[in-house]
C-alpha cells in the first residue's frame, strides 16, 4: 500500500514540473516500507532522490518538496524513518501588521507556487516548437535538444551497421562455396568502401537567420561523430571554418551563440550569399562523394540579377554539378517561399533540394536522412 507521504511527495513534485510517473511512486513506497525503520532521515531522502530526481536541474525542486512534507510538515500519518525533530526558528522582532491593507499570504508553499506560475515547464514537446519560440538561454532547452541529438547519433549509427551486414558479395559467395560442393555454407559480406563520404555543412548566420543556425549547431553537437566526414563553416559576408567548435561543451545555445562569435563571426543584416557560395566553391574540393548541406532562408537580400537569372543561383549550380548533392535546410515555413523577396525557386531551377526545417523534429529528419 502506497504510503501518505509518498503520495503527498510526488504530488508536490508534480506539481513543480517534475516528470513523475505511478512506476517512481510505487518504487518510493517499496523504499519507505522496507526501510523506513532502518534509515535515519537523511538516508532516506537520498535513497527517495535517487528514485525521483532524473534530471539535475530537479535536485533543488526535490530537495524543497521533501523539505515540506517530511521535515515542516509532520502532521499526518506515518512520521517519517528519522524522529529527531527539526524546529524552524521564528524571527524575534515581531512585524507590524498594517490593518488598512489585505494581508498577504507569505506562506513557503504560497512563494514557491507564484514562482513556479511564472516558470515555464520544459518538456520534450518543445521538440515541435518554433525554433524561434525557444529560450536560447534555458540551460533545460538545450539539455533536451542534446539528448535529442545523441539518438540521432544512434539511430544514424544502427542504420550504417545495419547496411554493412546485410550487403553480401554475391560473386564472392559463390566462388567460396563452389569449394564445397556449391552448397550454401558461408555468406561474404562486402567490405565497406574505401572513400568514406563527406559532408559538408554551411550555415547562414545573417539577421533573419542566425537563431536557426545556433539550434542547428546545437544539434550537430551531439551527432557530429555520426558522420564519416564532416565540416561546418558559417557565412555572412565571409565564410568561417567552425568545425572544431563542436568539441566545445556547451550549457545552452545562447552559449552556442556567443562562441562562434568568439571565432571572428560578426553577423551582419544581410549576407552575401554571391560571395560567400564563390568564396565556398574556390575553398572545398567537392567530387561525387560529397553532400553540401546549406543552411539559409533563401533571402539573397544583396544578390543581382544578369538576364533574369539569380547571380547566387548560378553559382549554386556549380556546386551541384561538382557534388553528389546539395540540399538546402529553409527554417522558413513553405507558406513563405513563393513571395517575391524568397530565392527558393531560383535555387531549386539551379539542382538544390530545400527542406522546410522549423522545428527540431524537421531538422531531426534531415539529418538522419543523410
Amino acid at each position: 500500500m502506497t504510503n501518505e507521504k509518498i503520495l503527498t511527495l510526488s504530488y508536490h513534485l508534480r506539481y513543480q514540473g517534475v516528470n513523475v510517473s505511478i512506476r517512481s511512486t510505487i518504487m518510493a513506497s517499496k523504499i519507505w516500507n522496507n526501510y523506513k525503520n532502518k534509515f535515519t532521515l537523511k538516508e532516506l531522502k537520498e535513497a527517495l532522490k535517487s528514485v525521483y530526481v532524473k534530471n539535475k536541474e530537479d535536485i533543488v525542486k526535490y530537495e524543497r518538496s521533501f523539505d515540506y512534507v517530511f521535515i515542516f510538515n509532520r502532521n499526518t500519518k506515518n512520521n517519517p524513518a528519522d524522529q529527531e525533530h527539526i524546529e524552524v526558528k521564528e524571527q524575534a522582532t515581531p512585524q507590524k501588521i498594517d490593518k488598512s491593507k489585505p494581508i498577504e499570504d507569505t506562506t513557503r508553499e504560497t512563494m514557491i507556487r507564484r514562482r513556479l506560475e511564472h516558470k515555464k515547464v520544459v518538456d520534450k514537446s518543445i521538440l515541435g516548437d518554433e525554433l524561434s519560440t525557444l529560450n536560447s538561454i534555458d540551460y533545460r532547452v538545450f539539455e533536451i535538444c542534446n539528448e535529442f541529438s545523441k539518438k540521432i547519433a544512434n539511430q544514424r549509427s544502427i542504420r550504417k551497421k545495419k547496411n554493412k551486414s546485410h550487403t553480401i558479395d554475391i560473386p564472392k559467395t559463390i566462388r567460396k562455396n563452389l569449394k564445397v560442393g556449391g552448397h550454401l555454407i558461408d555468406l561474404v559480406h562486402k567490405k565497406p568502401p574505401l572513400k568514406k563520404s563527406k559532408h559538408l555543412f554551411l550555415c547562414d548566420i545573417s539577421g533573419s537567420c542566425e537563431w536557426a543556425t545556433t539550434w542547428f549547431f546545437s544539434l550537430l553537437t551531439g551527432c557530429h561523430e555520426s558522420f564519416d566526414k564532416i565540416t561546418v563553416d558559417a557565412f555572412d559576408h565571409r565564410i568561417v571554418d567552425i568545425t572544431h567548435a563542436l568539441d566545445v561543451e556547451y550549457r545552452n545555445s545562447f552559449q552556442v551563440n556567443v562562441g562562434l562569435q568568439s571565432l571572428g563571426l560578426r553577423p551582419r543584416g544581410h549576407s552575401d550569399m554571391t560571395k560567400a557560395f564563390t568564396d565556398f566553391l574556390k575553398k572545398s574540393d567537392l567530387n561525387r562523394n560529397t553532400d553540401v548541406i546549406l543552411l539559409t532562408d533563401c533571402r539573397d537580400w544583396t544578390g543581382q540579377r544578369k538576364n533574369g537569372i539569380l547571380e547566387s543561383a548560378t553559382i549554386l549550380h556549380q556546386i551541384v554539378v561538382k557534388s553528389r548533392k546539395v540540399m538546402i535546410l529553409n527554417p522558413e515555413k513553405k507558406v513563405r517561399w513563393n513571395t517575391p523577396t524568397s530565392c527558393v525557386r531560383d535555387y531549386e531551377e539551379a539542382g538544390a533540394k530545400v527542406y522546410q526545417t522549423s522545428t527540431l523534429k524537421e531538422f531531426a529528419k534531415v539529418i538522419k536522412e543523410i
